[in-house]
């Protein structure tokens, strides 16, 4: 039986600091670099690396029934049915369909993103690819269209179409932080630590030794590859603390009931 390939992590390695790398066999590296990308994937709580995914974005469900003030100065008179208008306060309400700012009655102006957005790698409308600077990301979570036209975002798409087909919205992008060069040479560090632990050499890697007395000295490790989410290797460590103080396993979340967190394109028949 053939292994399988090894996962990709989109997560560039500098090992420039391994002055032995290149006397390792091909097998060896890759599987040292796989190691060393996905460890420090996990040890960074997923917040930083991986690869851009694909997010068919859709608009909120709107609710008249959500504007209980306005319905107390209209009675049944929704504004969903009549915006644009002015309140009594001479104020424009320009919120259509029923919803607060992020649709309105032809189209979205902003489409929320499951944070955080590291770099867009190309908005699909249909079959053309929107020009980054017909839109901007902010607060690390909002797509905001400043093309020409007044809103570019749709309302709807065709959910059963494949990315690319008509009625279709896509946006791939990176949803952690990127890898930097600091992050590229911790996992170069990391690498070459286990490529010496795989070819029988004497590494900095932690064995996770528990309770163990040796010569009446007794020694206790916490248990784990990696304890407390550190290696014990310090300029990799240094570098963790800094994107992970707290060691979080994984990245924090906002969710309220009925959150659409827009819908992820895991696989295709053409992956």
């Amino acid at each position: 039986m053939t292994a399988p390939e090894y996962q990709d992590l989109c997560w560039p390695v500098d090992v420039s600091c391994c002055e032995e790398w290149d006397s390792y066999s091909e097998s060896a590296q890759d599987r040292a670099l796989a190691l060393a990308t996905s460890t420090l994937r996990a040890l960074t709580g997923y917040r930083v690396g991986g690869c851009p995914s694909t997010v068919r974005p859709c608009r909120s469900q709107c609710r008249g029934s959500q504007f209980g003030p306005y319905q107390s100065y209209y009675g049944s008179w929704f504004p969903g049915n009549w915006l644009p208008m002015i309140n009594t306060s001479g104020q424009w309400i320009n919120i259509g369909c029923g919803c607060y700012t992020d649709c309105s009655c032809t189209s979205v102006c902003e489409v929320t993103l499951p944070p955080p957005v590291g770099f867009i790698e190309s908005v699909m409308l249909g079959d053309t690819e929107v020009a980054p600077e017909n839109y901007r990301v902010d607060n690390g979570r909002r797509l905001v269209w400043q093309g020409e036209d007044d809103c570019g975002w749709p309302l709807c798409q065709d959910m059963a179409a494949p990315v690319g087909a008509p009625d279709t919205f896509a946006v791939t992008y990176l949803n952690a932080h990127p890898v930097d060069g600091v992050a590229a040479y911790a996992a170069g560090v990391l690498a070459c630590e286990y490529a010496k632990s795989a070819c029988g050499k004497k590494c900095r890697l932690p064995s996770g030794v528990t309770s163990v007395v040796r010569q009446g000295v007794a020694y206790q490790v916490n248990p784990g590859t990696f304890p407390g989410g550190v290696t014990g290797i310090p300029e990799i460590d240094g570098w963790l603390n800094q994107v992970n103080p707290y060691h979080a396993k994984f990245p924090p979340s906002i969710w309220y009931p009925g959150m659409d967190q827009g819908r992820v394109t895991t696989w295709t028949s053409g992956s």
